[in-house]
Formats: C-alpha cells, structure tokens, sequence
C-alpha cells in the first residue's frame, strides 16, 4: 500500500526562531487535516502521492520562512536542500542544532526521533520520506543484525542520494511516465544506500556474481512479455522466481545489462514498433496493448527512444 501523506510542518509568514519563544501569528497547515482543499492550505510543487508507488513518499517544496512544530517522526526522512543559502534551527532529541544549509546538503532523520525545527529563510527543498518496512526488509536480505539504528545527520553531502533524489524529482516532473517499477526500485536503492553509509551497523555487502540463474532468467522475460500491459513492479517479478526484490534486481542487471524498469520500458517500446508496422491497431489501441498510462505518455517515451513519433514511425514504413 502506498504511503500516506502526514502533516510534516506548519507555516508562519515572519521569520521566527525555536531558540526564543514563537510568536503568535496564524499557522497555516501544509495539508489539511481533512485532506479536502482549504484557503489557507499549503501544497507541495511536486509530489508523489497519487503516482502510486509503494515504501517512499516524494516532496518538492518551495517555502517561505516557516516552522516544523513537535513531532515523533513516523518515517525515514531525507531532506536534499536546493538554490540559496538558508538557516535552520533543529532540536532533535532535546539538542539545539543550528545550520546554514547550502545546495545540495542533506538531512537524514530516522523514525523515532523527536524533533522540532524553523527554517529562517525561503527555501526549497525535496523530501524523501521511506517507511521503516521497506528498510527492514534490505536489511534482512543484506543479512544486516535485528536491530538496525540509521544515525541522523543535519548536512551531509553525498552524491549519490542527491543522485536518487534528482532521478524522483525529474520523473515527478515528466507526470511519473516511467510507472511503479521505476519509483520503487530507487526506494530500494536509497535504502540500500542508508544502509551501508549511514548505519551504525557496518557491514560489507556481498557481491553477488554470475547474474541470474539460466531457467529465473528466461521465466522472468517470459513473464515481462506476458503482462507488458500490466502494471509491474520488481517485488512482482521477484516473486515469479521467489527472491527477494533486492537480491534479483541486482542479479536481474548482471544478467541482462539492465534494471528491471528498463528492460519492462525497452520491451515495450519494441513491442510497440512491431504492432505499428503490422498497422493494424490504432495507436491509441497499442498504446493500451503494451502498457503505456496514456497515448500521450507513450508518445513521449516513443519520441525518447526512437527520436521520432509513433505515427511517423509507421509513415516512414
């Protein structure tokens, strides 16, 4: 089930300070309490609650000054900061920490803390919010110890979860036209990141070598080629050969060259070319053959790989 969406902060429209006493002005929610539309209700830019992706919930956030008022943080919480400098004040756990936060420098809060804050300044900033399960479940797949503590971090700088974070921001840009698989194996990948980076529990990933085993390989593609017009996603096609999600998207990749989401993309793609060149269906009807949300969406990943439009694909036929 995907993850729901929690009230994460409120806003005061002056500057304000955790370190003094708050002054009286309105609170405006960032949702509301009944989810319905409010005049006074705050939306996020970008977000990926109605994309229907299991484990992470995704934000894109420009605000004004604001406060996060007392809160026992249901979730992982990684916040990538972008454009210019902005001060925060954070207490967590009873400790005042101030930062003056600069492009690219992320929070990492685990589950479990509590936490207040109030940013000084304008600021916009993604939210990658992962349910505990699905940090759990990489952890018992990467034989990681029962008890698994990730330890906060207010302005580290690390690359490669900026990198994730940028791939989840520019697919909430383009209307999420990759589908489920695509956001869900970056939650898994982010996981799989904190894990390793950011756990009190070290521990060295085995490397897994040799790909899939012949007979899971061919049962997998046989499977992506039975349901391209089906929403799949990698905890689908790693029960068709019962492993877990993490281990058979990295053996899924040594076999083939490619993520899951890649492959189910690339398959539909040609698929689709050969059912223009029969030029027997509509596009609209192969667009809902092979699994693309809207003809719109398949005109836009078929320009992307093909550099042209399916119709002029099957013109120049």
């Amino acid at each position: 089930m995907s993850i729901s969406l929690t009230i994460c902060a409120v806003i005061r429209f002056k500057r304000v300070s955790i370190a003094t006493s708050m002054p009286q002005d309105t609170v405006i929610d960032i949702q509301g309490s009944n989810g319905e539309a409010a005049p006074n209700r705050v939306t996020p830019i970008l977000s990926s609650e109605k994309a229907g992706w299991n484990n992470i919930l995704v934000e894109y956030w420009h605000m004004p000054a604001h406060e996060l008022p007392p809160q026992l943080l249901p979730d992982y919480v990684i916040n990538i900061h972008f454009k210019g400098p902005a001060r925060t004040e954070v207490v967590w756990d009873g400790r005042l920490l101030t930062k003056r936060f600069t492009h690219g420098e992320i929070t990492i809060l685990p589950p479990g803390l509590n936490c207040k804050g109030a940013c000084l300044e304008d600021s916009d900033f993604l939210v990658l919010r992962l349910q505990p399960g699905i940090i759990t479940q990489v952890a018992q797949e990467l034989d990681y110890p029962d008890h698994i503590e990730i330890a906060p971090n207010l302005g580290v700088v690390s690359p490669q979860i900026q990198h994730i974070g940028l791939a989840l921001k520019t697919e909430l840009e383009s209307g999420c036209l990759s589908g489920r698989i695509y956001g869900e194996s970056l939650a898994t990948a982010l996981a799989s990141y904190l894990l390793q980076q950011h756990s009190t529990s070290k521990k060295r990933v085995q490397d897994f070598a040799g790909g899939l085993p012949k007979y899971k390989l061919c049962r997998t593609l046989e499977y992506i080629n039975e349901n391209l017009e089906n929403e799949l996603t990698v905890a689908e096609l790693a029960s068709v050969v019962e492993m877990s999600p993490y281990h058979f998207a990295r053996l899924f990749k040594q076999s083939t060259g490619f993520t899951p989401h890649q492959y189910l993309i690339n398959s539909r793609i040609e698929r689709a070319k050969m059912l223009l060149a029969e030029k027997k269906l509509s596009i609209a009807e192969i667009c809902e053959y092979v699994g693309f949300r809207s003809p719109s969406h398949f005109i836009a990943l078929f320009r992307k790989f093909t550099s042209m439009t399916p119709k002029a694909y099957r013109d120049q036929l």
